[in-house]
This record gives C-alpha cells, structure tokens and sequence, in this order.
C-alpha cells in the first residue's frame, strides 16, 4: 500500500469511527422521573402486571404501571418490598 492509500483508509475509518459514536450517543434512552406509588404489601397480581403489559414503548409512563413493574422487579431479585415506594 502507498501513503495516500494508507491515509484514506485512516480517513474512512476515523469517519466510520466517528458516525457510529455519534449514533450511539444519540440513541441513548432518555430517563423520566416516575411519581413513587406505593403498592400495597408487595403484592403484585398477574391481571394488573398484563393490564400494563400492553402499553407501547412510545406511550407516557403510566405511574401505576411503573409502580407495579418495579415492585414485580424487587420481589423477582428477592429485594424487600413491604414498606419500599417504588
């Protein structure tokens, strides 16, 4: 290879490099702040975790919805959940 084939080749790659940086930056999720509900005991039932289960990704977080999520959550990895707000 000669110089100038070796530099475009450098080229291309730092732009490849730089693009797919650049998108993975962009595409990081954007956290929203979900309103602590607390659920009674820890106690959540498959009806409530199935009546969420249908809300789109694009959808606004339904606060009791993401309450019932994370109280599933904590009792799946055995964390406490009497008394947590989620």
């Amino acid at each position: 290879m000669d110089r100038d084939t070796t530099l475009r080749t450098l080229l291309v790659a730092g732009l490849v490099g730089t693009v797919i940086a650049a998108l993975a930056v962009s595409s990081g999720r954007e956290t929203e702040a979900v309103t602590a509900i607390s659920v009674k005991g820890g106690n959540v039932s498959s009806v409530d975790l199935k009546s969420c289960a249908t809300l789109e990704q694009a959808d606004p977080i339904d606060s009791h919805c993401a309450a019932l999520w994370e109280a599933n959550r904590r009792r799946f990895f055995g964390k406490p959940t009497e008394g947590v707000a989620p």
